[in-house]
């Protein structure tokens, strides 16, 4: 599915689809999959940092007019300082974690 002119409606659904698929693959298939993502938003970032400027121009009209709060507006907003590096560094510690399958007891080893 091309999310290019997906509703949000659509969007949320695959990614909840996605979610459930990235649950049940391999630690090593999944990291590499996380890392596919980082990577690809990283070649992409000033692309979606445009069509974020568009989107939030929106959306401060919306707010403008009291159909969407300004705390979701600021929330929206990518090109804050910071917020894209911690996005992008939060994918790579979701890839750094440790396989949630594992359960480790209180009284096991640390790995």
């Amino acid at each position: 599915m091309s999310l290019t002119n997906a509703t949000p409606l659509d969007v949320a659904k695959a990614a909840s689809l996605s979610a459930f698929a990235l649950a049940r693959l391999s630690l090593p298939a999944r990291n590499h999959a996380l890392t596919v993502v980082h990577n690809a938003l990283a070649a992409a970032r000033q692309e979606i940092l445009a069509a974020n400027a568009k989107d939030l121009s929106l959306a401060s009209h919306a707010a403008s007019a009291g159909d969407l709060s300004q705390s979701l507006v600021k929330r929206l907003d990518l090109a804050k300082p910071g917020k894209w590096d911690d996005m992008l560094k939060g994918i790579l510690d979701v890839r750094d974690l440790d396989d949630p399958g594992v359960c480790l007891s209180p009284f096991s080893e640390p790995r």
